[in-house]
């Protein structure tokens, strides 16, 4: 288990593409909102800077991105080079193999939020003042809850070409309702309702609250509706990626 984990690593590190839209492209979004000064056209009152809001939403999308995005297209690669085949036919089982992987985007996703914190302390001057201890945890369970996406998509999909449209509308629609770069209540109620059982919002606050100690009436809800996307997740791709891809 151990040395696959390094193997998902190494190939992930070695992906100029996967790097640009697990790190590169999260960053620069980061960077661009914070000096367009976006709050000034937004109904924002959380408690919280602007930049801190963002940063801590755009953490949550950059694990989003890896989920949903590098993680359906590296497994479609699998799946056409006959890799997955391969292992199909060895000891490993369909959930070790997940199991494996998930291990090894949980290690880059604690990359991430530490390159974009990084990037916030030195240029918007953010200062982690919440309860940071929690910040792994919330990390785990966001991180599960995406690659579960990206199993299920990677599953269904034959090839780059089939994947984009789902990856498209599902990173679109967690994005735009994910309280990442505007707060929920710029929205109607209807889209708020439906905003705050999608697993985006939730991870989005659970890292504000973990970071900066804001919101802290709504971290057992996103906590709760985290687990409730990971248990049915894990659940569903288990079966769908072990029966149509893992074969």
């Amino acid at each position: 288990m151990n040395q696959l984990v390094l193997t998902f690593l190494r190939i992930f590190f070695r992906n100029r593409r996967a790097i640009f839209f697990v790190l590169l492209l999260p960053a620069g979004i980061f960077l661009i909102l914070t000096f367009m000064r976006v709050e000034q056209i937004l109904q924002f009152d959380v408690g919280l800077e602007y930049t801190d809001f963002l940063l801590a939403g755009i953490m949550a999308y950059a694990i989003m991105q890896m989920g949903i995005y590098t993680v359906s297209y590296s497994l479609i690669d699998y799946k056409k080079q006959g890799v997955l085949k391969r292992l199909a036919v060895s000891p490993l089982s369909a959930r070790g193999f997940l199991q494996a992987h998930s291990l090894a985007r949980f290690a880059v996703a604690l990359i991430q939020v530490a390159v974009l914190l990084g990037i916030g302390m030195l240029l918007t001057g953010s200062r982690p003042s919440g309860n940071v201890m929690l910040l792994p945890l919330v990390i785990l369970l966001g991180s599960a809850v995406f690659l579960n996406f990206g199993y299920v998509i990677s599953a269904f999909a034959r090839d780059y070409e089939e994947a984009a449209p789902y990856t498209t509308i599902v990173g679109l629609g967690l994005g735009f309702l994910g309280d990442v770069f505007f707060s929920l209540s710029n929205l109607p109620a209807l889209l708020q309702n439906i905003g705050e059982v999608l697993p985006m919002s939730a991870l989005s606050g659970a890292m504000r609250y973990s970071l900066f100690g804001v919101q802290g009436q709504h971290f057992v809800f996103n906590l709760i509706v985290l687990c409730a996307w990971f248990v049915i997740g894990t659940v569903v791709a288990n079966a769908i990626f072990a029966k149509k891809a893992y074969k």
